[in-house]
């Protein structure tokens, strides 16, 4: 894979983590459980905190996303340093 395609799916990583992210912040802070016998029960999260609240793939995603597009970027001005020397 070229570091130009690398690039790209980095910074595709970064914008899905990103909304991904801010959609389950903005989210109301309830974690609904399905029972044994078909019904639901909703519990209120009011009291967790920001990291708590903040823990989902997302982060992950856009984690992984940096990482990808820093090495992308750090294999780019390898082969340009390659070249010029």
């Amino acid at each position: 894979m070229t570091t130009f395609w690398q690039a790209i799916i980095g910074a595709a990583m970064i914008v899905i983590g990103g909304i991904k992210t801010w959609l389950h912040m903005g989210s109301i802070p309830l974690l609904s459980l399905p029972t044994c016998n078909g019904e639901t029960i909703n519990i209120a999260l009011g009291n967790a905190s920001w990291l708590e609240r903040a823990h989902c793939w997302g982060c992950y995603m856009l984690a992984a996303g940096l990482i990808i597009v820093a090495l992308a970027a750090f294999d780019q001005v390898a082969k340009r340093r390659s070249v010029a020397s």
